[in-house]
C-alpha cells in the first residue's frame, strides 16, 4: 500500500471514558429518582397496610426490595460493552418493576379508599334518613362514631322505627338502602360509582408521581364530595374532579420527562471539564421554568459536545501520529500539532531528504497522507527518478504501518479507508518554493525553533 492513504482513526479509550462518565451520571440520576419514588411508595404501602390483607402488602414490599437489590448489585465498569448491556437491562427492569408496583398500589389503595368512601357515603345517606325519621340522637351517634358497626346499628334503628310506625314507604326505602350498603358488601366490594372509582385511582397515581402541588386540594375536594347528599350533584362534581386530576397527571408526566431530558443534557455536558458556563446556566434556568421548551438548547448542547469530542480526539490523534513519526526519524518540532490543527494539514520531512515530504491532512475527521516530491512540475520524470520515487514510497509505506501499530497499541482504532499500490500513481510534484512555504507554516507556532532548512544545512 502506498500514498495517498486515508485512515479513519477512532480514539477508543477516550470514547469509552466519555461513555462511562455519561453512564455513571445516568445511574446516579436513576438512583436519585428512585429514592424519591421509594419514599412515596413506602407512604402508600403504609396506608395500604391498615386496609388490605397482609399478603398483598408483603408482595409489594418484596417487589420494592428487588429494585433495591438491583441498585446495590450494579455491575462494575471493567468491560464497557458488558456494562452498557447490563445497565440497559437494569434500567428496563427498574422501570418495569416500578411501573408494576405503582399499578398495583393504584388498584389496591384506590379500592381501599373507595371502600372507605363507600362507608362515608352510606353514613351520610343514613344520617339523612335518620334525621327525616326524627331520630336525631341516633343520627348524632352515627356521625360521631362513623364506623361500619355504627352504620349497622343505625340501619337496625331505621328498620325498627319503620316497623313501629307501620310506614310502608319508609320500610321499602330502608330495605333497599340496607340491601345496597350493608357492611359486608362495603368491606368486600365497594359500591362507589365508576366516576368515583376513577377519581380515587387517578389521585393515587398523582400522589405516586409526586410532582403536583395540587394533591392536597384534590384530596380535600374528594373528601367533601363524600359528604354531599345530592347524588346527581355529587356525580357532576366527581366527573369534573376526575378531568382536572387527569389533566394534572398528564402535565406532571410531561414535566417529569422534560426534567429527565434536562438532566441527561447536563450529564452530557459534565463529562467534559471545559463545559461552557453559558450552556450550563441555560439548562439551570430551564429547570426552574416548568413546561419551557428545551429543543433549541438541546441542539446547542449536543453540537458543542460533538465538536468538543472531535477536538479532543483530534488533539490526541495528532499528538500520537507526530510522536510516532518523531520516533521514526521525521523532523517533528514543538508547535506542529497546533499548526496541523489550525491549518488542517502539515508537511513533514526526514533530515537529509529535502526533495521529498509527507503531507498530513484532515479530511472529514480522517487522516489523509501522501508522499510528495519537490521540484519543477513541468520537468519530465526520468526512469531513475521514478525508481527513487518508488523507494521513498516504500519507506513511507513501512513507516505508515509502524504508525498504525503504535496507534493501535495506544488504544486507538485505525482503519485504512483508501490506499494505492506502490508505484500505481506518479508522485505529486510540488514547486521547490512550496517546501519553503510549508516549512514556514509548520514552524509558525514555534518561532524560537530553527527551520527545517536550517537544521538540514540548506
Amino acid at each position: 500500500m502506498s500514498s495517498p492513504k486515508i485512515v479513519d482513526i477512532r480514539v477508543l479509550q477516550a470514547q469509552r471514558e466519555r461513555e462511562l462518565r455519561l453512564l455513571r451520571e445516568r445511574i446516579a440520576y436513576q438512583r436519585k429518582q428512585w429514592e424519591g419514588s421509594r419514599q412515596r411508595l413506602q407512604e402508600a404501602i403504609n396506608e395500604l397496610a391498615d386496609q388490605a390483607d397482609g399478603q398483598t402488602v408483603k408482595t409489594i414490599k418484596a417487589a420494592v426490595q428487588k429494585i433495591e437489590q438491583r441498585f446495590q448489585s450494579w455491575p462494575d465498569d471493567t468491560d464497557l460493552e458488558q456494562l452498557l448491556r447490563l445497565s440497559e437491562a437494569q434500567f428496563q427492569f427498574i422501570e418495569q418493576e416500578t411501573k408494576e408496583i405503582k399499578d398495583q398500589l393504584t388498584r389496591e389503595l384506590g379500592d381501599a379508599r373507595q371502600g372507605r368512601r363507600s362507608l362515608q357515603l352510606a353514613i351520610a345517606d343514613t344520617a339523612s334518613r335518620l334525621e327525616r325519621a326524627g331520630l336525631g340522637a341516633e343520627r348524632d351517634a352515627l356521625l360521631a362514631a362513623a364506623t361500619a358497626a355504627a352504620l349497622q346499628i343505625a340501619l337496625d334503628q331505621l328498620n325498627a322505627a319503620a316497623a313501629e310506625d307501620s310506614d310502608g314507604a319508609l320500610v321499602a326505602a330502608t330495605t333497599a338502602l340496607v340491601g345496597s350498603i350493608k357492611t359486608e358488601k362495603i368491606d368486600a366490594m365497594p359500591t362507589i360509582d365508576a366516576a368515583g372509582e376513577r377519581v380515587e385511582r387517578l389521585l393515587v397515581q398523582l400522589e405516586l408521581l409526586g410532582e403536583s402541588s395540587q394533591i392536597a386540594g384534590f384530596a380535600q375536594r374528594l373528601e367533601n364530595l363524600a359528604l354531599m347528599v345530592d347524588a346527581s350533584q355529587r356525580r357532576l362534581l366527581t366527573d369534573s374532579l376526575a378531568l382536572e386530576i387527569d389533566a394534572a397527571l398528564n402535565a406532571d408526566r410531561v414535566e417529569q420527562n422534560r426534567q429527565a431530558s434536562l438532566a441527561e443534557l447536563e450529564a452530557e455536558l459534565l463529562i467534559y471539564q471545559a463545559a461552557p458556563p453559558a450552556l450550563i446556566e441555560q439548562l439551570q434556568r430551564l429547570q426552574s421554568q416548568p413546561q419551557a421548551l428545551i429543543t433549541e438548547v438541546a441542539a446547542e448542547v449536543r453540537n458543542w459536545c460533538d465538536t468538543e469530542a472531535r477536538r479532543q480526539d483530534g488533539e490526541q490523534i495528532r499528538s500520537l501520529v507526530l510522536g510516532s513519526l518523531r520516533e521514526l526519524g521525521y523532523d517533528v518540532r514543538e508547535g506542529m500539532a497546533t499548526a496541523w490543527a489550525e491549518g488542517g494539514q502539515l508537511m513533514l520531512q526526514k533530515p537529509g531528504s529535502s526533495d521529498y515530504g509527507v503531507e498530513l491532512q484532515d479530511v472529514n475527521g480522517r487522516v489523509r497522507t501522501q508522499v510528495v516530491r519537490f521540484g519543477d512540475p513541468a520537468t519530465g520524470t526520468s526512469k531513475q527518478q521514478k525508481q527513487r520515487d518508488v523507494e521513498v514510497e516504500q519507506q513511507w509505506c513501512t513507516a505508515h504501518s509502524a504508525v498504525l501499530k503504535n496507534l493501535q497499541d495506544a488504544g486507538l482504532e485505525a482503519k485504512i479507508m483508501a490506499s494505492r499500490a506502490i508505484g500505481e500513481l506518479p508522485l505529486e510534484v510540488r514547486a521547490l518554493d512550496s517546501a519553503v512555504i510549508a516549512d514556514q507554516r509548520n514552524a509558525a507556532t514555534s518561532p524560537a525553533a530553527p527551520s527545517q532548512r536550517e537544521m538540514k544545512g540548506n
